[in-house]
């Protein structure tokens, strides 16, 4: 948490930013300026509304390819990483071009390896792990570890999310790594950062939702307990936040010629999540207490049931003038024009027989036809869509949002394709999850300038792995 004067007479505490360079600053908060216009429409808007995507159709203009080179190419990443956050962090920075080496072991797999019958045909490691090349080494020896320091030497960026302390008895925390590597940028996401009473805590991304205060309130208000979701969400946003802050290191290597430790804590990424909720309570002393679907800014706000089993359509009207429009897309009916719920705050008083009457409506309709009568008034509206709906979706399919990997295990499998598009350099894209080891030989070969005859009595003394020899692998994650 950080302290903050705003410009008005008030000191608030406020979320800090969830990651921290040990050696140079990275991010500070600044108050916003009093001439900041908080209400109006953002700026934001004159560059938004630009399409920035590729059309099915082909490549538009404004993309055209001005570069064969794509944006982190000949940057070495080394995935030290487990689980959600590291892998996916290393997974976006392959797709922008980078060369990521996902360092693993037989001996002690990626715990997503082990959740199935076959290390290589896991689903969710297959998709965390796209965009990377294994190289399998036992640390447990001496020349193994010797290898992977070869590889910091000559590496750009390390990413590790391993229960605290494990690096360290690896001989591979950031210490140990800058000497071997000054300019290496070293990042490290433990559930509760690298420091403090917690920092040796295991964690999960659906544990952290609990500590980061976010299941306090996702409930609706009559649950016994806090509901939640079995979606690790504070894995995925700390992944990017990973992704944010190595790519701030390398701009600041790049205009110092320095390296930099970055320190993220996990548990302070989902906090960040809620952080207006926060602020209420340094300011006005609320506590936030579970809402369900609905907003204290706007109504009606949530997920109202249509024609079918189990269909829902999510709607939201945060302004009269919004209001005015839906009262227009569903023709008008006597209920509303009841003056109470002519203003926001009206319709807030009284949001109970509010939704009643909307579900009364929805119920007669599909959910596409709610989503496309209210779109079509300028009402935001969206289905509530389950896995096979979004597979089919003509949005995803027009921004060509899902495509097809070939795994050498898995076979043809359908994956998100890379949810941004770049202009100035050729698509961004996936390639499929690595087989256990299956790069070993030929990183020993182009990076480490090892021969043929060293490769196969490595692998032979089991310091080194390939396909062939990590077959029947098992045993738990590094720590």
């Amino acid at each position: 948490m950080s302290r903050l004067t705003i410009p008005w007479p008030a000191r608030v505490i406020i979320r800090g930013h969830p990651t921290s360079g040990r050696r140079h600053h990275l991010a500070y908060n600044a108050p916003l300026p009093a001439s900041v216009n908080t209400t109006g429409k953002s700026i934001a808007r004159n560059w938004a509304s630009q399409r920035t995507i590729w059309w099915r159709s082909g490549v538009p203009e404004y993309c055209s390819k001005e570069s064969e080179v794509l944006p982190l190419e000949n940057i070495r990443v080394l995935s030290f990483g487990t689980g959600g956050v590291g892998p996916d962090s290393c997974k976006i920075l392959g797709e922008l071009g980078a060369d990521v080496i996902k360092i693993e072991s037989k001996d002690n797999l990626d715990f997503m390896r082990t959740i199935g019958p076959d290390i290589n045909n896991i689903a969710g490691f297959n998709e965390a792990n796209r965009s990377k090349r294994s190289f399998s080494v036992s640390l447990k020896t001496e020349k193994g570890r010797e290898l992977v320091g070869k590889l910091i030497k000559i590496a750009d960026i390390l990413v590790e999310n391993f229960r605290g302390g494990v690096m360290k008895s690896l001989g591979f925390d950031y210490e140990n790594a800058r000497k071997l590597n000054p300019e290496i940028i070293y990042v490290s996401s433990q559930g509760f950062g690298g420091g403090g009473p917690f920092s040796d805590f295991q964690a999960y991304g659906p544990m952290l939702s609990s500590a980061s205060g976010m299941l306090s309130i996702w409930a609706q208000p009559d649950d016994p307990y806090p509901v939640g979701s079995n979606s690790p969400l504070p894995d995925h946003m700390a992944s990017k936040h990973v992704v944010i802050a190595a790519l701030a290191a390398l701009d600041y290597r790049h205009r110092t010629g320095k390296g930099q430790f970055i320190d993220m804590a996990q548990t302070e990424v989902a906090a960040s999540l809620i952080g207006e909720h926060h602020l209420d309570y340094t300011i006005n002393k609320r506590v936030a207490k579970p809402m369900g679907n609905r907003s204290p800014y706007a109504a009606p706000h949530g997920c109202y049931a249509c024609k079918g089993a189990d269909e829902w359509c999510a709607i939201a009207v945060f302004t009269d003038e919004e209001w005015r429009s839906f009262c227009d897309a569903v023709g008008n009916p006597a209920w509303t024009k009841d003056p109470k719920f002519a203003d926001l705050l009206g319709r807030l008083q009284n949001v109970d027989e509010l939704d009643r009457m909307i579900g009364e409506w929805t119920a007669t309709l599909e959910a596409r036809e709610v989503m496309e009568v209210l779109q079509a008034a300028g009402v935001a509206a969206g289905v509530v869509q389950r896995a096979t709906d979004t597979l089919a979706d003509p949005q995803l399919e027009w921004l060509g949002a899902i495509v097809e990997l070939d795994h050498p295990v898995a076979g043809k499998r359908l994956y998100p394709g890379v949810p941004f598009r770049l202009s100035g350099c050729p698509p961004l894209q996936s390639t499929p999850a690595p087989l256990l080891g299956q790069h070993t030989e030929e990183i020993c070969r182009d990076l480490l300038g090892m021969s043929e005859d060293e490769i196969k009595r490595l692998i032979d003394e089991d310091v080194l792995h390939n396909p062939e020899s990590a077959k029947g692998a098992g045993g738990s994650m590094f720590g």
